[in-house]
């Protein structure tokens, strides 16, 4: 593409460009004022809330009450946590047992599975031109659900309250043991190196690495659900104790998944070991290498609650095959592991015992067989299935038609309302403001203190490569999505030098993309902000980030729509400058995913408005 020669002298409206970063008319700051918060529910609105959960129908996910009902389980969610992590009355989980409520709880986890099992990919390529949290709160719904399931079984009257629709769970449970099971480490969460490297995904790969994101989450919720109900074992159905040992076998899951370890990986980038703890990746400090994550914990104690209980030694009928697989354990049980988990000491003369008798010891004989076999459905998730057994894809359209159809500014505002954080994280700051003015970016700049971020800075801020981006944000800036974000960065070249041309390259992209970059937990906060911020401008800028080293890939600036000569435009009026004829080859130019061009270098040690001064060069990450 060329520097936008063509259109040289066709401005025609007066004014001034007021610099980089000047916020569009109507365009409200995001902050942490604005930024919702979660706050505990009050008694009252807890009582109110677990009352009103219902069961819906497939066709209603995504709706307008059940996003509703959505909204509320994430509060609950979060209030139940403060309360188990403050030692508060923990009257979330007391009304979920008075109310009878988590029965409502399970079905809801099973319809969201159906639902991303059987709806979700046949929606997917349709839904992801919509805004993120469009598309993103459905697939998010699973963790909520499951997160907030995994503070209330924690209690044994909750496992008493749930009866049958336990067997439901685990069910459920061991489905999420098996994906873990079945694919690589590095497959379940995929790491991102660099920013180049997610904004080449198109919609639809965003979509799946956040899907697998989700899953990754809720699967560790399951760990600890698991150990949960084996914990109250004595208080749940017969039933439950049936599928775990008998219908599934459920130690044959836990053993592997306890050396496959998922729950720790090693940073691609930096190189150092993390642990999956809090629901985000922690980097492992050296004096915390022989301490056991909590999830590995977790699967110990299941695993101990199993082989320990008399019951379901006299229930599981040893195998050579379970044996060996139970024997496996022996070595990863030494004295740094029993000094964090006493109890493992039992464990251990168990499984000793077991290798010279072939036996659990005092297990006594096993009940006479009966020739009767009763034995409970999954009736939650049975009941979804067939009901809907064969209607997959009228569903799906029914939803492209009712459901997900494209927002209005106030339906975004209530899905960025949605996504909240608590207080606390604001802690090490809140995420990067969007729609501040030109003193303001400024002065985050200057915070920045990063020689990279002030030659690209440099960069942005000639004429010309803003009128280069905003003719190419102008071209289709109607079908463009909400949060759609250009990222500029530098190709590889070689360095040129004083009177050459630098080469430039501008890309599409979305916010959410540069989001799965940064791997933090407010990342899903952040997009919420900038969403809403979007929602309430008037169009009249877009956004632009930088791809290239020293500068985050978060870290995105509003834009004004200018000309080639930096008078203020709208898109409607560069559309129209692009659509007279004769210019048909350089709109399609402007329309495409990907725009090269060239700025000046200055020739001497100062240049003017649209030449880059040399001694920036360095500092741009050019690489040949």
């Amino acid at each position: 593409m060329g520097d936008l020669d063509g259109l040289d002298g066709l401005d025609g409206l007066d004014g001034g460009f007021q610099g980089m970063g000047s916020p569009s008319s109507g365009a409200g700051q995001v902050g942490e004022d604005l930024i919702p918060c979660f706050e505990d529910l009050t008694p009252f609105e807890v009582e109110y809330f677990v009352q009103d959960l219902e069961e819906f129908k497939l066709e209603q996910v995504g709706s307008s009450r059940w996003l509703t009902q959505h909204e509320r389980i994430e509060k609950l969610n979060w209030t139940a946590h403060n309360q188990a992590k403050e030692g508060l009355d923990e009257f979330v989980v007391d009304q979920f047992n008075t109310q009878e409520k988590v029965p409502t709880l399970i079905y809801d986890l099973m319809l969201i599975e159906v639902w991303k099992e059987k709806i979700w990919p046949l929606i997917k390529a349709k839904i992801a031109k919509f805004s993120s949290l469009r598309t993103y709160i459905p697939v998010y719904h699973e963790a909520s659900a499951s997160n907030l399931l995994e503070i209330c079984l924690f209690h044994r009257t909750t496992c008493e309250e749930a009866g049958d629709a336990l067997v439901d769970l685990v069910d459920y449970c061991v489905r999420k043991l098996r994906y873990l099971l079945a694919y690589p480490n590095d497959e379940l969460v995929r790491q991102v190196a660099s920013a180049k490297e997610c904004t080449e995904w198109d919609s639809v790969r965003v979509l799946d690495e956040q899907f697998s994101e989700c899953e990754f989450q809720c699967c560790m919720c399951v760990i600890s659900i698991v150990r949960f109900l084996t914990d109250h074992r004595v208080a749940v159905p017969l039933a439950v104790t049936t599928r775990l040992l008998e219908t599934h076998d459920v130690l044959l899951l836990l053993v592997p998944l306890m050396e496959k370890a998922p729950w720790v990986r090693k940073n691609r980038i930096n190189g150092r070991i993390e642990k999956f703890e809090e629901h985000k990746w922690q980097v492992v400090e050296a004096d915390d290498e022989g301490r056991l994550p909590k999830l590995h914990t977790q699967v110990w104690l299941a695993i101990y609650n199993l082989v320990m209980d008399a019951e379901c030694r006299a229930r599981y009928e040893l195998t050579s095959f379970r044996r060996e697989n139970l024997l496996r354990l022996r070595r990863y049980i030494n004295e740094v592991v029993v000094d964090q988990l006493p109890p493992l000491t039992n464990l251990h003369r168990t499984l000793e015992e077991m290798s010279i008798t072939g036996n659990f010891t005092g297990a006594g004989q096993s009940a006479a067989p009966s020739p009767f076999v009763v034995e409970l459905v999954a009736e939650a998730r049975e009941a979804l299935v067939r009901t809907y057994e064969g209607r997959w894809q009228e569903v799906a359209d029914q939803q492209l038609k009712e459901v997900f159809v494209k927002e209005t500014p106030d339906e975004l505002k209530r899905l960025g309302n949605m996504i909240s954080i608590p207080k606390e994280y604001f802690e090490e700051g809140p995420p990067p403001e969007f729609g501040t003015s030109a003193g303001d970016t400024a002065s985050e700049a200057t915070k920045s203190s990063s020689a990279e971020a002030a030659a690209w800075e440099a960069v942005t801020s000639l004429n010309v490569v803003r009128s280069t981006a905003s003719f190419f944000a102008a071209a289709r800036a109607q079908e463009a999505p909400l949060d759609e974000v250009l990222v500029i960065s530098a190709p590889a070249q070689h360095m040129p030098g004083p009177g050459d041309r630098l080469k430039l390259e501008l890309r599409r992209s979305r916010h959410s993309h540069l989001g799965l970059l940064g791997g933090k937990r407010g990342s899903n906060t952040a997009d919420a902000a900038f969403l809403a911020s979007r929602a309430g401008a008037s169009g009249e800028s877009f956004m632009l980030a930088v791809d290239a080293d020293g500068v985050p890939p978060q870290d995105v600036q509003p834009m004004q729509y200018v000309s080639q000569k930096g008078a203020q435009k709208t898109p409607e009026q560069l559309r129209n400058l692009l659509s007279k004829p004769g210019r048909e080859s350089l709109l399609e130019m402007y329309r495409d995913d990907v725009a090269e061009f060239s700025i000046s270098v200055a020739g001497g040690a100062a240049g003017n408005e649209d030449t880059l001064e040399a001694r920036f060069l360095p500092l741009l990450g050019i690489h040949a």
